[in-house]
């Protein structure tokens, strides 16, 4: 990543000395962050193959793309280590309510969701947790307040799960693996590969 820096200061420099037009800078500098979109941020937002993600999260210096791949594929030691080297505060909570939602403290992720501004994220986690709960209220709080209808999909797709039919909560998994992209699409594959491992 130092390489590409050093080459647009050098690229930067050279044109400033030949008196290039300042037209040919900002081209240089959208192919540079073109380049730094495509090493970065691709995968994780349209990446089409969950193989190629899940190697990405797994090789990424981004601690939370990195988490991520722990959470999923990894352990919950190695998560947490991974968690708290996030430095920003909002994607560390998020990191550390999933991450809680995993270990099944609910009562500790609900704390920390309370404390969050109302957003998509909230509100999705707190329909999982109120799904695992068994607290109708809440559950049907927080899901008519969901406007994305992946998590609404997933939300569905548990409430299968929790009632024993998995045959019909494997089908709308699979039907979503057809269209997602990127993080989406890990986490769909995830879930599939999850309920046949639980049989």
């Amino acid at each position: 990543m130092i390489w590409a820096f050093i080459m647009l200061f050098s690229a930067a420099f050279l044109m400033g000395v030949s008196g290039a037009p300042s037209w040919v800078s900002l081209i240089l500098l959208f192919v540079f962050f073109v380049y730094l979109f495509m090493i970065y941020y691709y995968q994780v937002l349209f990446g089409k193959n969950a193989e190629k993600i899940k190697h990405y999260l797994r090789k990424s210096k981004i601690p939370n793309f990195h988490f991520v791949y722990q959470l999923l594929y990894g352990n919950e030691t190695e998560a947490e280590k991974t968690r708290n080297r996030i430095k920003q505060k909002i994607s560390k909570n998020h990191a550390t309510v999933m991450l809680l939602t995993k270990q099944e403290k609910y009562k500790e992720a609900k704390e920390l969701l309370a404390k969050m501004k109302d957003n998509e994220f909230k509100f999705y986690y707190g329909a999982v947790i109120a799904l695992h709960e068994g607290n109708q209220n809440a559950y049907y709080f927080y899901k008519k307040q969901i406007k994305d209808t992946v998590h609404l999909s997933w939300l569905k797709a548990e409430e299968y799960v929790i009632e024993g039919n998995k045959n019909e909560a494997m089908e709308i998994v699979n039907e979503q693996i057809k269209h997602l992209r990127g993080l989406k699409l890990l986490s769909a594959v995830h879930y599939r590969d999850s309920m046949e491992q639980d049989g």
